[in-house]
C-alpha cells in the first residue's frame, strides 16, 4: 500500500460535512459512524471528528489542507464554485507567464475548515520528481 496522506479536523454538523465533502469536492465515504467520518478526497483520507464545541472557532489562513491538481481540474472547480458561499479567497493566477505560474482558490467547509485548491501551469518546475 502507498502511504495516504491522513488530515484530521473537527465539524459541527458531520452530516452537513459528509454532504459537502460529497457532493461539492467529489469525496468518497470510508467508514462512518455517529462520531467520526473518513472522507476520502483527492488521494487523502480526511477524517472528520463531529465536534461542535471546537468546529467553527476562527481559523487563520495558514492553517489549511488543500490540494495540487491539473490545471483542467482546478478550472473545472473554479468555475463549479465561481459565486458560491463558500469561497474564502477568489480565484488568483500568480507568475503568470512565467515556469512557476499557479492558480489558487480558498474554500471554507460548512464548519469553516479552509481547503485551498491550487494548480501549476507547469507542475515539473515546481514539484519537481512528485510532477511524474
Amino acid at each position: 500500500m502507498r502511504p495516504i496522506f491522513h488530515p484530521s479536523f473537527p465539524v459541527a454538523n458531520l452530516q452537513e460535512a459528509i454532504d459537502f465533502y460529497t457532493k461539492e469536492l467529489g469525496a468518497e465515504i470510508g467508514r462512518q459512524s455517529s462520531a467520526v467520518a473518513d472522507v476520502l478526497i483527492f488521494g487523502a483520507q480526511v477524517t472528520l471528528h463531529n465536534d461542535p464545541s471546537i468546529a467553527g472557532q476562527p481559523v487563520v489562513r495558514s492553517r489549511h489542507f488543500g490540494a495540487t491538481l491539473d490545471w483542467n481540474e482546478w478550472e473545472a472547480i473554479v468555475a463549479r464554485f465561481s459565486g458560491a458561499p463558500h469561497v474564502v479567497e477568489p480565484p488568483t493566477i500568480s507568475y503568470e507567464g512565467e515556469p512557476t505560474e499557479q492558480g489558487k482558490m480558498m474554500i471554507s467547509d460548512p464548519s469553516g475548515n479552509l481547503v485551498e485548491m491550487k494548480a501549476y501551469r507547469h507542475p515539473e518546475m515546481v514539484l519537481r520528481s512528485l510532477a511524474g
